[in-house]
């Protein structure tokens, strides 16, 4: 066989394996085979939920586009069209590569096969690719038409757009994956693999956002966006801020400077040397990880065990400690689930000190959202909730257990247990964390105790109802066929709304108790939204406790 046969072939293996691997993500033998009504109906309103979804990210992105036409900056969308896109596509695939190129559950079984290891690299890194091209055409697309309607280019501007939809999430995809590899190639030195991943992929967030702060924003004028008088965009000062974004992002990234001169100024060597650029670096990538890719699998799959062994004291636990310990370290052993599920415990206690050590007049000034200081006393009870409501292992849990469920529901115990277990483990991440955060605002803002009060209760009050939440929404979205906890944590229905849900319901009876739109004192609106949320944390709870565990 000649060179250029055997990498055709290789091409189509790559192809084979990806292609194999989406079918089983996206649940198309379910539409296809499965007789199981139930479960086909649930495949087929998840499919309808995560439709209506994009379609709202699609009308999102046109909207964005337009209001740029509308204010006359047509020529600011292909930088932003190129930085939502990339900004969207490393955010979905910063923690895959552990799960995605390492530590893959059916690594022994595709390593056996008779193929090269740039295949196999390749075709983990084409599914990376095929999601992620996806998500850019949300954004590209739609954006693209609106430049393209109203500016009417020539035909290779229309070219451009198209070839960018292919090209656009390259460069954040290698950036990903070279940011997993690292982190992974590093931990795998050390006897506690998953733990040394975890604290290194959530220390360099942490280290990411602290630098963001640590960014001026007085300059900027955000605060003088939206008209504090009338609630509507203020196009004078976003014309003014607008420019100023698109060139420092045309600075900070080149591939948005490379398709803006190409877009707008008909450079046809910049697009070039962003297609360079862009599969350069992918070529680049799969050369040198395949370098030491079987080392550092197996690094991971390897574990020292001592040679000294001797049974000491045996310690019973009771079913519920010993479930709760279980999925404990389950979250917590497991790179993917503890990188992205505790992120909102982790920007919640960031905010905190930051406003502890900042001041928070200072914060809100730098904002330009002075006027707004009165409420903050008032509103920081609600910020923490809904920022530590992000994590929300309960609602994934269930479906954690995967194709060992079966041993789960062996068991003599009943649905409670487990959902307390569940439970208990989601509390033990939550309030910790919320109590800190409440401590470290009232002190900050120089709260009274009815005030300091009022900033430890709220969160505790909806960290409980979201917590219960994750239950109820786990118990009928769990699935256990997932390859990989990747597919699980990030690209799930269960896990979005666990995310997402909490979140947007807190922040809501946050804006009712803060806009003034109830004549009592905020105070106690506040006090009558805990009673309301804990009165439905109870009901929802009965309901919930003994329902049996989902099939």
């Amino acid at each position: 066989m000649n060179t250029k046969a055997a990498k055709l072939k290789r091409k189509n293996l790559s192809w084979l394996l990806a292609k194999n691997r989406l079918v089983e993500q996206l649940g198309w033998n379910v539409f296809r085979y499965e007789k199981d009504k139930r479960k086909r109906n649930s495949k087929i309103a998840v499919a309808v939920a995560i439709g209506l979804v994009l379609l709202m990210i699609i009308s999102y992105c046109g909207g964005v586009a337009y209001s740029y036409v509308y204010l006359g900056m047509t020529d600011l969308i292909p930088s932003i069209a190129i930085f939502i896109s990339s900004v969207l596509t490393l955010t979905f695939s910063l923690f895959k590569s552990n799960g995605e190129f390492f530590n893959f559950s059916d690594y022994d079984l595709v390593m056996s096969l008779p193929i090269t290891v740039r295949t196999i690299i390749s075709s983990r890194f084409l599914n990376m690719y095929i999601w992620n091209t996806f998500i850019a055409f949300l954004v590209i697309f739609p954006m693209g038409m609106i430049y393209l309607f109203f500016e009417q280019p020539d035909f290779i501007t229309h070219l451009f757009w198209f070839v960018s939809i292919f090209l656009v999430s390259l460069i954040p995809t290698v950036i990903a994956a070279v940011f997993g590899t690292v982190v992974t190639a590093i931990s795998s030195k050390f006897k506690y693999t998953n733990a040394v991943s975890t604290v290194l992929s959530i220390g360099s967030v942490v280290v990411f956002l602290i630098f963001l702060m640590t960014v001026s924003t007085a300059d900027l004028g955000f605060g003088e966006l939206v008209d504090s008088q009338t609630g509507n965009l203020n196009a004078e000062a976003f014309s003014n801020l607008a420019p100023f974004i698109s060139d420092r992002l045309n600075q900070l990234y080149l591939p948005i400077k490379l398709f803006k001169e190409a877009v707008v100024d008909g450079k046809l060597h910049s697009f070039l040397i962003f297609v360079i650029i862009s599969i350069g670096l992918y070529f680049l990538f799969l050369q040198l990880l395949s370098i030491k890719y079987k080392q550092i699998n197996t690094a991971l799959s390897s574990h020292s065990s001592k040679g000294n062994y001797k049974i000491g004291v045996l310690r019973q636990r009771g079913v519920l400690l010993a479930l709760y310990k279980k999925t404990l370290m389950r979250i917590l052993k497991s790179t993917v689930a503890a990188t992205n599920l505790l992120v909102g415990c982790v920007l919640a206690i960031l905010l905190a000190i930051s406003t502890l050590t900042i001041g928070p007049e200072k914060i809100v000034q730098s904002l330009d959202l002075a006027d707004y200081f009165p409420i903050a006393k008032n509103a920081a009870g609600y910020i923490i909730a809904a920022m530590v409501s992000m994590t929300n292992t309960a609602t994934i849990s269930l479906a954690l257990e995967g194709k060992n469920v079966w041993l789960i529901k062996s068991l003599p115990i009943s649905p409670k247990t487990l959902y307390d277990s569940y439970l208990l483990t989601n509390l033990t991440f939550t309030i910790p964390t919320s109590l800190v955060c409440s401590l470290l605002f009232s002190i900050s803002l120089k709260t009274s105790l009815i005030e300091t009060i009022m900033i430890i209760v709220t969160p505790l009050s909806f960290l409980l109802f979201t917590a219960v939440g994750g239950i109820f929404i786990g118990n009928r979205m769990a699935y256990y066929d997932w390859q990989d906890e990747t597919q699980l944590v990030k690209q799930s229905m269960m896990s979005l709304i666990g995310l997402l849900g909490g979140m947007l319901i807190i922040l809501l009876f946050g804006v009712i108790a803060n806009i003034g739109i109830l004549s009592l004192e905020i105070s106690t609106i506040t006090l009558g939204i805990n009673l309301f949320i804990l009165i439905g944390t109870v009901l929802l709870y009965l309901h919930e406790c003994n329902r049996p565990i989902k099939q």
